[in-house]
Formats: structure tokens, C-alpha cells, sequence
């Protein structure tokens, strides 16, 4: 399923929870930036769950605002084709976004 940001390289944040996730779809909402909320992809993970999917470009910003609302994240992975992810390491996310 693709979305109106995969004209741009998208990332994918894995939550700890269906709650963390529909806090952060509202966050991301009222913060204006475009996401999609997605089954977590069966490359990612074999557990069934949902996950946030946004541009790329708006990580950081992303993840400032999930540190700020105290959302930590399990995983961050960055979308290489339509079913082909790459985790994006610890070093590369905000300290305060890691569980």
C-alpha cells in the first residue's frame, strides 16, 4: 500500500503498543505531518501490529515530537522498495525516542 508521501523515500516507526501508535497518529495529525498508520510489514516483524509510516525527510522531526510525548520507539526502519526495509540504527535516532 502505498500513500500520498511515497514520492519520497518513507520511514516506518515500530511503537510498543496499538495505544502508542494511536497517540502518535494524533500527534503526527495535529502536527500537520503526513502518515499513514500501516499493518507492521511481515519483513519487519512476524508479530501482528500496527506501525506509523512518514516521509523520511520529517524524521528528526518525527522523533522529537515522540520523545516529547514520551513514545518510545521499538524500531525505525527506512522503506527500499516496496517490500524491502532497512533498520535505521541506534546512533541515527534522538536518545530520548529509545526504549
Amino acid at each position: 500500500m502505498w500513500s500520498p508521501i511515497q514520492q519520497t523515500p518513507t520511514c516506518v516507526v515500530i511503537l510498543f503498543s496499538i495505544h502508542f501508535v494511536l497517540k502518535a497518529e494524533k500527534l503526527l495529525k495535529r502536527n500537520g505531518i503526513s502518515h499513514d498508520v500501516i499493518p507492521v510489514p511481515r519483513e519487519i516483524s512476524s508479530d501482528c501490529g500496527m506501525a506509523v509510516e512518514f516521509s523520511c525527510l520529517e524524521k528528526e522531526r518525527v522523533l522529537e515530537l515522540l520523545a516529547s510525548a514520551d513514545l518510545r520507539i521499538a524500531g525505525l526502519y527506512s522503506r527500499n522498495g516496496k517490500n524491502s526495509f532497512q533498520p535505521i540504527s541506534p546512533e541515527h535516532l534522538a536518545v530520548n525516542a529509545l526504549n
